[in-house]
Formats: structure tokens, C-alpha cells, sequence
């Protein structure tokens, strides 16, 4: 991990790490990313995406016929961007109301992944991302299915992670006053899981499910 100018935090930065195990935890935790880029027209992109870290390495994955995915295939520079909301903050004013959250940013050169070894790990990487244990329960892909895919890799070289946590820091003029201060915490859950209508009833629920409907 190394720090440049655009991983430098200026704004709270006491609020900002670049230890790695926070960043790789919070990369971890998030189901989805967004991808920062520019097309040919050096017009701006930003891309939701499914990803997974192996590593020091962020793999996400699309079509190959998608042109973001050609356009980081190419090489170029990305931006990938993550955020966990844990909270609002409700301060006695609106200018010192703020949020609880976790984010990282991550800058790196795109590759295209063409050992298919490594693809094959990414992607069962990122099926087991959103669902762990998943890609043992599933068949394996096709190799029609692998050509129309394309897996992008983006080093988890230069980062930062920014978290806030904690009450409101009310100013001070505002402490005495009878108005209400404090936190709404905010967690994911899911509900119970909803079969397929085409799905044969006697299939049971796998434990990659079920494990997931009780998060």
C-alpha cells in the first residue's frame, strides 16, 4: 500500500486510515461497488457493480459486450468507490447533522484478467461475495457463458478509507438547548427467501440461503 496526492485525505482527516485490514474489511462487507471511469469521449462514467477482493486485488465482473467492461480492459485509470451507511446523525442544527458511515476509495489501472485460472477463481469469487459458499452449490459455467464474460482486476495499492462514528458534534452555544440530539443506527437485514415459481417444490433451501436469510 502507498499513499500518493489522491489518496491524501484534507477533509477530516482525522476521520481517515489507510491501514489496510479496514479497508480490506470494509471492502469485504459491501455487496456492491462503483466503478469511477471515462469513455473514448473522455466523458465520465461511474458503474454499479458486483465485486470481490482475492487479496490485494478487486475483481468485478460483465458482459463482455458492455462498454465500460471494454473500456477498463483497456488499461485505464479507475476509481472504485465503497460505502456502508450505519447512521444518521441528528444534531440540534442541520450544519452540524451529519451520517455514520464506513468508504473507501481505491485508484488503480484496470486489467483485463485472460489467464483463465485466475478469471475462474474471480468469479467464484464474486458469486461467493454475494452469497457464501454458493459457487459449490451451483453447476459450473459454460464455456459459452466464460466468453461472454469479461473479469477486470484493480489493485488495492493506493486507497483510503474514511469512517465516522459517534454522537453529533453539536456546537456548543446549542448544548443547553430542548431540542434532540443523538444517532439512528441503520443495519441490512433480509427476509425470509422467496422461491423461484418454476422452482420444483421438493428443492430444499441450500445452506448459502439460508445462511443469508438469517443475516
Amino acid at each position: 500500500m502507498h499513499h500518493t496526492e489522491r489518496t491524501r485525505l484534507r477533509r477530516e482527516p482525522q476521520r481517515g486510515s489507510h491501514d489496510l485490514a479496514l479497508i480490506h474489511a470494509i471492502v469485504d462487507e459491501a455487496p456492491i461497488c462503483h466503478l469511477g471511469l471515462t469513455d473514448v469521449d473522455g466523458h465520465p462514467l461511474v458503474v454499479p457493480t458486483i465485486h470481490a477482493r482475492l487479496g490485494d486485488i478487486l475483481y468485478v465482473h460483465g458482459s463482455a459486450a458492455s462498454r465500460a467492461l471494454r473500456r477498463l480492459a483497456g488499461g485505464i485509470e479507475a476509481c472504485c468507490t465503497i460505502t456502508h451507511l450505519d447512521g444518521l446523525v441528528v444534531a440540534r442544527s442541520g450544519f452540524w447533522s451529519s451520517m455514520n458511515y464506513r468508504s473507501v476509495m481505491i485508484f488503480g489501472r484496470a486489467r483485463l484478467v485472460d489467464d483463465p485460472d485466475e478469471a475462474m477463481r474471480a468469479l467464484d469469487a464474486i458469486v461467493d461475495h454475494v452469497l457464501p459458499g454458493r459457487s459449490s452449490e451451483i453447476r459450473r459455467p459454460t464455456a459459452k457463458e466464460i466468453a461472454a464474460t469479461k473479469v477486470i482486476a484493480l489493485p488495492i495499492d493506493e486507497a483510503s478509507a474514511k469512517v465516522r462514528t459517534g454522537d453529533p458534534k453539536d456546537d456548543p452555544g446549542d448544548l443547553g438547548t430542548d431540542v434532540w440530539a443523538g444517532t439512528v443506527p441503520f443495519r441490512v437485514v433480509s427476509d425470509p427467501p422467496v422461491p423461484a415459481a418454476n422452482l420444483a417444490p421438493h428443492v430444499p433451501v441450500p445452506a448459502s440461503v439460508r445462511a443469508a436469510s438469517r443475516r
